[in-house]
């Protein structure tokens, strides 16, 4: 994985990762009636509906940026062909983390806005509808975004790659389910709110950091 790779990657976490923050970052305050949980009274009243729309733009370049990283991530591979279709599944990925992030970002807005300006009733029974009409959808592309980490994990585990195996305890899966789970045993806060939408970004920073340190002292112990 070259430098310039994780650099890009680590802006592209940078990016998606605020715009995530923007979109979480709400006090829990329960509306009676919405079915979507994400959905909390944060986001009626007082939430800056510019928030979710400074989001979308932070998420494309963020996804842009990105886009390196993840081929760069299939190539610490050994075998030839294991790096090909390792660094096209991680591509293939972040189409289902990009239209997770649009998608929230959209709900967020649309039920914020309702709110606001229409009123709280339309904001719930639209919000409803729309947990019930997009929600297996985004339960897939959730798997669609997690399983190629899950491959890429797995095959470290089986000790195909070129880094070492306790580089495992710094991978992207295992820290997502650390910060994400983790946020469940938090006071519930308009911190732990965020955390748990910046978790995925807060996972690959802790990866990229690692691998850029690693690499780095490789270097200092060859010479």
């Amino acid at each position: 994985m070259k430098n310039s790779q994780i650099y890009f990657g680590i802006l592209g976490a940078l990016l998606l990762g605020i715009g995530d923050w923007l979109l979480g970052y709400v006090e829990p305050t329960a509306v009676n009636g919405v079915e979507w949980s994400a959905l909390v009274g944060g986001y009626t009243d007082g939430y800056n509906t510019l928030r979710p729309v400074i989001a979308m733009p932070l998420g494309f370049f963020g996804v842009l940026f990105y886009a390196p990283c993840m081929w760069g991530m299939g190539q610490i591979f050994k075998n030839e062909n294991t790096r090909k279709l390792q660094s096209i599944i991680m591509i293939a990925g972040m189409g289902g983390w990009a239209l997770l992030h649009y998608l929230y970002a959209a709900v967020v807005f649309a039920f914020a806005w309702m709110s606001q300006n229409i009123g709280p009733q339309t904001a719930i029974d639209t919000s409803n509808a729309l947990y019930k009409a997009v929600m297996p959808g985004m339960s897939l592309w959730l798997v669609f975004m997690l399983f190629p980490f899950w491959i890429h994990f797995e095959d470290m585990i089986k000790g195909k790659s070129i880094l070492p195996r306790t580089m495992i305890l710094f991978h992207p899966l295992l820290w997502w389910a650390l910060i994400y789970f983790g946020t469940f045993l938090m006071p519930h806060t308009a911190f732990s709110n965020g955390l748990q939408t910046f978790a995925m970004n807060g996972a690959m920073l802790v990866w990229l950091f690692s691998v850029l340190i690693y690499k780095e002292i490789n270097i200092v112990l060859d010479k």
